[in-house]
């Protein structure tokens, strides 16, 4: 599959490679078919941006449902050896601290991944936003040194 950057190399490769116009010493010659092919193969590569977000939205929901099942787990678990343990007082209040002390580590745990996996998308997210700006940016600086060429 074809990135950005490689289709913007082969535009560049285009421009340097085209031959002078006649009578002009800074306009050039581009075969339009050529360059037309360049720009739909990059708009073609394009929307992998949006997929490449796309998936990594679905990854992060699975992150956040793999961590609310973990939290389900845990607390049932702990809800089931503190109904064994409500025989005897002593037995009882242990069993409670712990199930407690669990349920707080669950929820610690699923906070953290939580976090951990919106801060990834977000990173992510925002690299890939970067690279499109990059891109564009790039792509703009092309266009005007074409027209000013």
């Amino acid at each position: 599959m074809e990135t950005i950057d490689m289709l913007i190399n082969e535009i560049e490769s285009e421009v340097l490679k085209a031959k002078k116009a006649a009578f002009s010493s800074s306009d050039i010659v581009i075969n339009k078919a050529v360059l037309l092919d360049l720009i739909s193969r990059f708009r073609a590569s394009y929307p992998l941006v949006l997929r490449e977000a796309t998936q990594i939205k679905k990854e992060r929901d699975d992150i956040i449902e793999k961590a609310e099942k973990y939290a389900n787990e845990t607390m049932d678990k702990a809800e089931e050896q503190a109904k064994r343990l409500m025989t005897e007082t002593e037995v009882y209040t242990r069993a409670k601290a712990e199930a407690e002390a669990m349920q707080r580590e669950a929820e610690e745990n699923y906070h953290k991944m939580d976090y951990e996996a919106r801060s990834l998308a977000f990173n992510i997210l925002d690299s890939a936003e970067k690279a499109m700006k990059d891109s564009l940016g790039i792509i703009n600086d092309r266009k005007r040194k074409l027209v000013e060429e």
